[in-house]
């Protein structure tokens, strides 16, 4: 399963109920369509860095979605035609996460190396006693 990021942008003039309505009728159209929610934030009004559809401000909302490319397609068409949502934006995100958690246990690995050789006294890149004695009697 692939997981994605959606941030929309909900009308500010849109009540709060709807609201509400509006975004749990789109977290079921995810679990509909097979896929999951597994976040949902609202982050409430926020200004806009610039007019879209005559607004200044809007209604944040971000979900974190884990499911297939089918999953998506169908969110983001429901999205299109929902008519109090201004602006959507659709990212991959598990890639980019496979990547950075490749990357934190090398560095992890790296540290503990360079504990390990700091702790034995030697300089990193010098032998220590008992590797001369563990490779002489190889």
């Amino acid at each position: 399963m692939r997981t994605y990021e959606v941030i929309f942008i909900i009308r500010p003039d849109t009540a709060e109920g709807d609201i509400e309505a509006l975004v749990e009728s789109l977290q079921q159209a995810v679990r509909d369509a097979g896929g999951q929610v597994s976040k949902a934030d609202k982050w409430g009004k926020r200004p806009l860095a610039y007019r879209v559809e005559r607004q200044r401000e809007g209604f944040f909302v971000l979900f974190e979605i884990e499911g297939s490319g089918d999953t998506l397609r169908e969110l983001e068409r429901r999205l299109k035609v929902a008519e109090p949502v201004i602006k959507f934006l659709s990212v991959r995100v598990d890639l980019e996460r496979k990547k950075h958690e490749k990357l934190r246990h090398r560095r992890e690995h790296q540290a503990a190396r360079k504990q390990r050789a700091a702790g034995s006294g030697a300089p990193p890149g010098e032998a220590r006693p008992a590797d001369l004695q563990a490779s002489a009697s190889a």
